[in-house]
């Protein structure tokens, strides 16, 4: 992928945005002191363009100090509001920066919680000086945001989600969980002897929790007598393939049918193609990720366990996905 400045490639961002969401009417990146570092608009001249850039500057202005107050400058967050004809959206996924878009009535809450959020997470990733941030939507957020009719979950309550994770040695499966988890990342490299559980809880509406239990299936081939005990009441699997090791994708079929032999029913699974910061290394196109998606009827997410490029939106697309055959 050919590295844009950083500037292009906000702008580049902001472009997918506008042309994967209709209804987006004008976005902004701000700081946290609602400082605009970057707009654009969808009106066809100039004077139209101003005024829903000036709007959707005004009405950041009258909510940047009960943002401060209710998230301080570090806390990820989401609101959105209705006034008039339109809804004005508020996201962030980190200190530097908040997306602020605003869009007609048409526009759905799922549509722009999941996009904005998305979107979000790729501009604090360009602010943070990572430069090869994809400005590609993945396909599973395409998925992702129109899943129940495009309504946001309404099952009041805390459910639990028991995650597998498995794949080959050394893809980087820990190292997923990990800047889910924890939001970092370590260098060294310690193996997984068996399996690990960890467990993270995600809001998916304000009344919808998601407790994700992640068990991390240790990819050494001596434990493969010893797993179908682990698989045994997954609600959902990722499997993982490294895309700088040419073989790797030939195992998609392997962890499936092992995951099968232990889980009778059909479960919600991603295929995601990992340590795609690794330009240079990179053998395994999206293309052939792709395919091997298809043939399983399965979606896929391509991530960085590094910069935590796509990560977080893979997990949420589990998450939805439990939700909806509650």
């Amino acid at each position: 992928m050919e590295k844009l400045p950083s500037t292009k490639l906000l702008k580049e961002i902001i472009k997918n945005y506008f042309n994967e969401v209709e209804g987006i009417l004008g976005v902004a990146i701000c700081d946290r002191d609602g400082f605009i570092i970057a707009s654009e608009s969808k009106q066809e001249n100039e004077e139209e363009s101003d005024a829903i850039i000036g709007a959707l500057s005004a009405i950041l202005d009258t909510y940047i100090d009960r943002i401060k107050t209710e998230f301080g400058t570090t806390g990820s967050f989401f609101n959105i509001t209705s006034t008039g004809n339109k809804k004005f959206v508020f996201s962030s996924m980190g200190p530097n920066s908040i997306l602020t878009t605003v869009a007609d009535q048409s526009t759905t809450d799922i549509e722009l919680k999941v996009y904005s959020e998305h979107i979000a997470s790729k501009i604090e990733l360009v602010l943070d000086g990572n430069e090869d941030v994809s400005p590609k939507i993945p396909e599973i957020i395409k998925a992702l945001s129109k899943t129940r009719g495009g309504q946001l979950p309404n099952l009041a309550g805390e459910y639990s989600n028991k995650l597998v994770i498995c794949g080959d040695f050394k893809v980087g499966k820990t190292s997923l969980i990990r800047r889910f988890v924890e939001n970092r990342f370590e260098t060294d490299y310690i193996s997984t002897l068996g399996v690990q559980i960890s467990k993270k809880t995600i809001h998916l509406s304000e009344n919808t929790k998601m407790n994700f239990i992640i068990w991390d299936i240790g990819g050494q081939q001596h434990f493969n007598l010893n797993r179908a005990r682990f698989y045994n009441g997954a609600n959902a699997a990722l499997i993982v393939v490294d895309r700088t090791r040419s073989d790797h994708l030939n195992s998609i079929e392997n962890w499936y049918n092992d995951i099968q032999k232990s889980v009778k029913h059909n479960i919600p699974t991603i295929i995601v193609g990992n340590k795609s910061d690794l330009t240079n290394e990179i053998v395994i196109s999206e293309e052939e990720v792709k395919e091997y998606a298809k043939k399983y009827d399965f979606h896929y997410i391509l991530t960085s366990a590094l910069t935590g490029e796509n990560v977080n939106d893979g997990f949420l697309y589990i998450a939805y996905r439990v939700v909806e055959t509650l």
